[in-house]
């Protein structure tokens, strides 16, 4: 058989492939399971975000037929950022397919190749999906970083501003969490400056989460919480370990902010080697506001192929290509995601230590 034989018989193309690989769901990751970071496609590899100081202002009475009030002029400039670009290869080989056998409906057949091409999908949409949870989640910590842990962007120096940071000095059972928290409140809405909000979460690693619940201003109010709800026969909402996106971490409510604890790791690459990474620090949280217009954005750009230039971004891309003399089918994905907080300075940085 030529190899253009076998090309001919491979059953799938590049617009089957995407397809297909954009329909399985994308179930990792707690940022994508709350949707804070909506996706939005682009046809473009460059975004162009205008940021604008507009103050929402309350309008003078005026006689009836006066002239109406000049809204004010809007003072901002133009940022341009450029959709980083995440590449993968795969193999499928004759040794993935030869000798084996699957189990379907009782009955023992050979594995195929769309059946290795049918989990090979699953696992570079996996790997696709952790890399933009790790995008969005180190986009709300300010600094967009890449699987090396090599900055790709800074947002605070790219928008030109200084970075909130509140520390809490949990391992001072003096220190005052309410005051903490109201400074959180303070720093969002101070900065919002036209956007709106419904409310404010927080996500912390969980040192910084089993630090803040054991804390003696907060202790008591963590333990009644539960204690209630018990009483109720209800399901402890505050306390429970839920699984959000695959992060099996607890919720608790203090100071009119949800706390929300990040079990997530990564194989992010360091010294060299792949180490387990926790998508937050320890002892560290970042809060922010929910229910905003469109402070945070992912934006999809279009693949690094010529069949898909100037056409709307998807998730992920991949494209198949028959090796020569039938040594196997080579699969080359990518995803090109741009994860940007829009007022990064309406988003505060926590710390557990003193400052």
């Amino acid at each position: 058989m030529s190899e253009q034989d076998l090309a001919l018989t491979f059953p799938y193309t590049a617009t089957d492939l995407t397809d297909q690989i954009n329909r399985v769901p994308n179930l990792y990751g707690l940022l994508n399971e709350i949707n804070l970071f909506p996706t939005e496609g682009s046809i473009s590899t460059i975004v162009e975000m205008r940021y604008e100081d507009g103050v929402l202002r309350v309008l003078p009475a005026k006689e009836r037929g006066a002239p109406a009030t000049p809204m004010a002029e809007r003072v901002g400039k133009t940022i341009f950022l450029e959709c980083p670009h995440f590449p993968s290869m795969d193999l499928i080989t004759p040794k993935d397919l030869q000798n084996l056998t699957v189990i379907n409906a009782r009955t023992k057949r050979p594995i195929t190749l769309e059946d290795e091409v049918t989990k090979r999908l699953i696992n570079i949409r996996g790997t696709h999906a952790i890399t933009r949870e790790w995008v969005r989640s180190s986009a709300l910590q300010g600094v967009i970083k890449d699987g090396n842990n090599v900055t790709i962007y800074d947002l605070y120096a790219a928008f030109a501003i200084n970075k909130n940071t509140v520390f809490f000095n949990l391992s001072d059972a003096a220190t005052d969490i309410t005051a903490k928290c109201d400074a959180i409140w303070q720093a969002i809405t101070t900065n919002l400056k036209g956007e709106v909000m419904t409310g404010i979460e927080c996500i912390v690693d969980p040192v910084f989460f089993q630090a803040f619940v054991s804390h003696a201003k907060v202790l008591q109010f963590y333990v009644n919480a539960e204690q209630a709800l018990a009483m109720a026969n209800l399901l402890d909402a505050l306390r429970r370990r839920e699984s959000k996106g695959n992060m099996w971490g607890r919720e608790f409510l203090f100071g009119r902010i949800l706390f929300r604890e990040y079990y997530g790791t990564a194989p992010i690459k360091s010294g060299g080697s792949l180490v387990s990474t926790p998508f937050w620090a320890s002892g560290t949280g970042t809060a922010y506001p929910v229910g905003t217009r469109d402070m945070f954005r992912t934006y999809d750009a279009p693949a690094n192929d010529i069949r898909f230039v100037n056409t709307m971004g998807q998730e992920i891309y991949i494209s198949p290509e028959i090796l020569e003399h039938g040594q196997g089918v080579e699969f080359k994905s990518e995803s090109n995601p741009l994860a940007v907080c829009r007022r990064p300075e309406a988003v505060v940085q926590l710390s557990s230590a003193a400052s």
